[in-house]
């Protein structure tokens, strides 16, 4: 997953978090303003019911009580009931003794109950029909309910859970869908590049052996795999590649064919060889692919240098296809393999190169070789066209540095249309 489809899923996440806790408080605040309000209105019928009660003494008549005690039973929010007279004490409870009294308020002649302020709610007011004026009835109610709580919470939950759901399938399925993708480009044709490159494509017995007894010190990471969005294909532009390249003159006599610092091409030499392969591959309607590899912080003077360019002949086993690049990197052309093939090549050749540099570097020390791929893919294209695509797809593995390989994967009518934009 890139980190495109990483930020978007963290920010959907929150959203439905978000959303999550506020229908919790929603409802329980809804709830509550819903439970005051049938709270009051009970009130006003408990009032009701004491419009005959002109002084104490009718609080002994049974069908008042009885009348009490239906209303009470009936009104399933209403927690506590009590009737006072003003410096005579309680006159009638229900119930007799409360969970909202302590066992000393149970007792007193005013007992005070205790409840939770939230989701309770008590109501106080004299009894309009007294003459006396001294006789005040308390109800206690609950304005949320413990059942309104758990099932808020509840739904939240089920919400979430059917998201997450949700998300682990898509990510199954992205997962598979993508295992197949890359199943079905790992099927290169291995003689296609005649007898010797079948040779390079695979380690030798002995590094089969050594890499099978040295543990992977980059295990867990993400090293081969490509990200899948696409890049916009890179504008060429107007530079003389040939004086920026290093190496001798083309026409001057006795030049070497190959750099001594590395013992493969000179980069000078590179896009003159890349368009006559380019060439070769369109007469011959083959693919042709270009790896460009990149070591940040190598030097021709430093011990690896030689290591990596040893690695790529002995790898890819043409050494007059292999270039240096700058003076951290370098190209190789794979004629006849596409980008699928040239993608497991570079997952092999990755793998072997982290052993080959075990001793150039710190047990678990990231290894900082980036490398970009790209391809002809049924194209007319140049050497200036397919390289900087390789360098885009380059600097992409740069940028998300857990990839450390990148294929650039080009869309011939997609590059059709670009040419038509250009006017070509």
């Amino acid at each position: 997953m890139n980190r495109r489809s990483v930020a978007v899923f963290a920010a959907l996440s929150i959203i439905v978090a978000a959303l999550a806790a506020g229908s919790v408080a929603y409802r329980v605040l809804s709830a509550e303003s819903e439970g005051r309000k049938a709270a009051a209105a009970d009130f006003e019928r408990l009032a009701a019911l004491l419009a005959d009660v002109r002084s104490s003494s009718d609080l002994a008549d049974e069908g008042l009580r009885a009348r009490l005690g239906a209303h009470y039973k009936s009104a399933p929010s209403l927690l506590l009931v009590s009737i006072y007279e003003r410096g005579a004490g309680l006159r009638w409870r229900i119930p007799a003794r409360s969970a909202y009294l302590p066992a000393s308020e149970n007792e007193a002649p005013f007992p005070e109950p205790l409840y939770p302020d939230r989701s309770s709610l008590l109501l106080s007011a004299p009894v309009k029909s007294d003459v006396t004026g001294r006789l005040a009835v308390d109800a206690l109610y609950t304005t949320v309910s413990q059942a309104t709580i758990f099932l808020a919470f509840r739904d939240a939950a089920l919400t979430l859970g059917a998201y997450l759901a949700v998300s682990a399938a898509a990510f199954a399925a992205l997962a598979a869908a993508r295992g197949k993708k890359s199943g079905a480009g790992r099927s290169p044709a291995v003689g296609a590049m005649g007898p010797s490159a079948s040779a390079g494509y695979s380690l030798s017995a002995e590094d089969e052996a050594a890499l099978a007894a040295v543990p992977d010190r980059d295990a867990g990471m993400a090293l081969y795999a490509p990200p899948e969005e696409e890049f916009q294909v890179p504008d060429i532009e107007d530079t003389a590649e040939g004086d920026a390249a290093s190496g001798p003159s083309r026409g001057a006599a006795g030049a070497e064919l190959y750099s001594p610092s590395s013992g493969i091409g000179w980069e000078s030499y590179q896009a003159e060889r890349l368009d006559a392969e380019l060439a070769r591959s369109a007469s011959f309607e083959q693919d042709l692919s270009i790896l460009v590899l990149s070591y940040d912080g190598m030097t021709r003077g430093s011990k690896a240098y030689p290591a990596v360019a040893t690695s790529l002949v002995d790898f890819f086993t043409f050494r007059d296809l292999a270039f240096e690049r700058g003076e951290d990197g370098f190209t190789v052309i794979l004629p006849n393999i596409d980008i699928a093939g040239a993608l497991r090549m570079a997952e092999e050749y990755f793998k072997k190169l982290t052993f080959l540099l075990r001793d150039h570097r710190a047990p678990l020390e990231f290894l900082p070789v980036f490398i970009g791929l790209s391809s002809r893919a049924g194209r007319l294209v140049d050497s200036s066209r397919i390289m900087q695509e390789a360098t885009a797809a380059l600097q992409k593995a740069r940028e998300d540095r857990d990839s450390h390989i990148v294929a650039f994967r080009p869309d011939p009518d997609k590059y059709r249309l670009y040419l038509a934009s250009k006017g070509c």
